[in-house]
């Protein structure tokens, strides 16, 4: 019964994703387009904490992104970081192939040692190709076998529009993303706090071994001059056009933003800004989920002390919503119809269903709110005997 539940669960899950997917393409389909002005050929605006896109045109359309493929670079360093592969001390040795490479550098030397800070430093603030490929060589052997590392996180993280070739986002025919696949690596890699402690420095230096010193500036001016930015990637390629990745949050709002093939390296910021301004300007955080008090149904206990127990959602949940319009949110229980003894407090044995306007927009895990011990033999001769009147 626990393996059909879960079965079902998933299915239920799956068609949640796609049918928030078809329903944002059916919406902007039918929406007036009220950033007539955009150059950006594909853009997108997300409440980053529900997933829920505000407002978007061509989201799922393929393209090249140019150095925002260098976020799953930075993600997978991180991760590598974080679990214990490398350490933010290790040195690694430039490769010639790396410091052969085209477009933005940190002009490192072939063959000299450099920290992994230094070299993921670089390519967060000043999306340098050379150390990510160093970065990449180090991790994956080599930048085709680190390339397919990105394929594989990618598959992980649910984007299935998107082909990496490389690890720098050089031109490449058979590697392309999309603005809706961008915001779900850019969430993944903003919750390392090492990358927030390097997206925010507007200017730094990388010292080489013979005391040369490359100057690295912020390519997200989004950084230095909107107060809302918390974070950032661009890109650009003649192919691509000019490109942004971003993050900002006011007033307990947290949202991303993504812009793709703008006409000229300006119109990113300021496309990019007046997405967040329109979103400050007209929506809200409001609370859907109250994960602090009991839902209005109980779960029968099978051989349990207790019979029925409460259940609590897992954790809040939050949308971000329009001012002044109360959308139709709606709140489905699906609940496997019993559990058995003895089981644990917060067991997950269900999931509360979240739609706005008829379309699932989210999900929360439903848990016990408390541990249930299997009744003893004693408990149930106790038990029988206190049906029969005396």
């Amino acid at each position: 019964m626990k393996k059909i539940f879960l079965v079902v669960l998933s299915i239920i899950m799956c068609a949640i994703t796609l049918v928030s997917a078809l329903a944002h393409n059916k919406t902007f389909a039918q929406e007036s387009n009220m950033f007539d002005d955009f150059s950006s050929t594909s853009y997108i605006l997300m409440d980053a904490d529900s997933n829920l896109v505000l407002y978007g045109m061509n989201v799922n359309q393929k393209m090249q992104v140019a150095s925002i493929c260098k976020l799953m670079t930075t993600l997978i360093t991180l991760e590598n970081i974080d679990n214990g592969t490398l350490s933010l001390d290790d040195e690694l040795v430039a490769s010639e192939h790396a410091c052969e490479v085209e477009g933005s550098q940190a002009f490192l030397d072939p063959g000299a040692k450099y920290k992994v800070s230094d070299l993921l430093k670089s390519v967060i603030i000043a999306s340098a190709n050379d150390s990510a490929i160093v970065l990449a060589e180090s991790i994956g052997g080599s930048e085709n076998n680190f390339a397919r590392l990105m394929n594989k996180r990618a598959k992980e993280l649910g984007m299935t529009s998107t082909v990496y070739a490389n690890a720098t986002g050089l031109n490449a025919s058979n590697q392309y993303s999309t603005a809706y696949d961008t915001t779900t690596v850019l969430r993944a890699v903003e919750k390392f706090p090492l990358y927030h402690d390097y997206c925010k420095i507007w200017m730094d230096k990388l010292v080489h071994s013979t005391g040369r010193v490359t100057e690295l500036v912020n390519t997200n001016r989004l950084i230095r001059y909107y107060d809302n930015c918390t974070g950032g990637k661009t890109g650009y390629t003649d192919e691509a056009g000019y490109c942004l990745s971003s993050t900002a949050s006011k007033d307990d709002m947290n949202l991303v933003a993504v812009v793709l093939n703008c006409k000229d390296s300006a119109s990113r910021f300021k496309e990019s800004m007046q997405l967040y301004n329109y979103a400050f300007a007209n929506y809200t955080k409001k609370q859907i989920v109250d994960s602090s008090k009991p839902l209005d149904v109980k779960i029968q206990v099978l051989g349990g002390k207790q019979k029925q127990v409460a259940l609590y959602a897992e954790y809040d949940y939050s949308i971000v919503d329009k001012k002044y319009e109360n959308g139709d949110i709606t709140i489905a229980y699906d609940i496997q119809p019993n559990i058995k003894a003895p089981c644990a407090d917060r067991t997950v044995v269900g999931k509360l269903i979240i739609s706005k306007n008829g379309v699932a927009i989210g999900s929360v895990n439903i848990v016990l709110g408390q541990s249930v011990e299997k009744q003893t033999y004693f408990g149930v001769v106790k038990d029988v005997a206190s049906r029969w009147p005396l």
